[in-house]
């Protein structure tokens, strides 16, 4: 069996359309369906079903689809095995991303770029770790760079590499601006904006106010993280979010809580059972080294007493702070 046939039938397999999958492909329809019907008579079965002008994956046609994609990664993985082996990495990577992750994302790329310039990214931001669990479980990425939803589909890893408290986070000239440390029964006392309740890092913050019993009744809710950050640049709403979103937000502070907090567990998200390429472990060896750096400053922060405002820290706070010199 070749394995162009396996390409043709994997990508029209993921997008369910003749006329998608053939503009993809750089082929015409016909080729496309003759290839189909080709390897439908070598198998013995019908992979898809054709009803109207819309087709589906038959049982035969979903059993043989996960076959066929580790078909065809043993062979990506053999060839670049052999890259390796000659010190020639090459490829593509496609890698998801939330969006308070994208800072530890760029240097890790700035990085890795520049170890490996011939290879290439495709780089996918959202503002859902479920829509990137959805993304990475019908193989449209490689991995993502992600905070670490309890549940994860059954198609889905989760490797931890890190993790980082919530804090509040408001504009540097906001009357909470000042504290040191925020407790969680003042949230009443000012307008909150939140993410909207079917996003991951909301159901985290629902959980801890539900814990010590908080109820906060949010002025606006949003489902966009950038959104969000631009609201609080007004100076007139505070909100709850991952420490790290201050990183590159000028103007906006991230005051500590009080309470223990919950923690957002920043971690790799995966197809379960998928070979990474000798290319893909490169990476994630950059991704380690600087999620490494992000725990020790964590470990060193807990035993430093407070410090004043401004005093050794970013917008008055002790935090992870990612470095672009590389």
């Amino acid at each position: 069996m070749e394995l162009t046939p396996l390409r043709y039938f994997v990508k029209l397999a993921e997008v369910l359309s003749f006329t998608e999958a053939s503009k993809e492909l750089f082929i015409t329809q016909s080729t496309l369906s003759l290839s189909i019907k080709q390897l439908e008579e070598e198998l013995g079965v019908t992979l898809f079903d054709r009803i109207g002008k819309k087709i589906y994956l038959t049982d035969a046609g979903r059993d043989f689809l996960n076959c066929a994609r580790k078909a065809l990664e043993e062979v990506e993985y053999g060839v670049q095995h052999l890259k390796e082996m000659q010190h020639v990495y090459t490829g593509k990577l496609r890698i998801g991303v939330i969006y308070s992750l994208f800072p530890l994302l760029n240097i890790c790329v700035l990085k890795f770029t520049h170890a490996f310039p011939k290879a290439e990214l495709s780089i996918v931001y959202s503002h859902s770790v479920l829509d990137l669990v959805e993304r990475i479980g019908s193989n449209k990425l490689d991995f993502a760079l992600s905070y670490n939803p309890q549940a994860v589909s059954a198609l889905t890893e989760s490797k931890e590499y890190a993790c980082l408290p919530l804090c509040v986070i408001a504009h540097e000239n906001h009357p909470v601006a000042v504290r040191k440390r925020f407790s969680l029964a003042d949230l009443g006392d000012f307008p909150v904006i939140f993410l909207d309740k079917e996003l991951y890092t909301r159901k985290v913050i629902d959980r801890m106010l539900a814990h010590y019993k908080v109820k906060v009744k949010p002025q606006i809710e949003v489902n966009s993280t950038p959104l969000l950050l631009e609201m609080l640049r007004t100076g007139h709403w505070i909100s709850i979010l991952p420490q790290d979103v201050t990183v590159n937000s000028p103007g906006l502070k991230a005051i500590p809580i009080k309470e223990k907090t919950e923690m957002m567990h920043i971690s790799l998200l995966s197809l379960k059972g998928k070979r990474h390429s000798p290319l893909a472990e490169k990476f994630l060896e950059v991704l380690k080294a600087e999620t490494q750096k992000i725990e020790a400053r964590r470990e060193t922060e807990k035993t430093e007493p407070d410090v004043p405002n401004g005093v050794g820290t970013q917008n008055g706070v002790q935090h992870p702070v990612y470095p672009m010199n590389i």
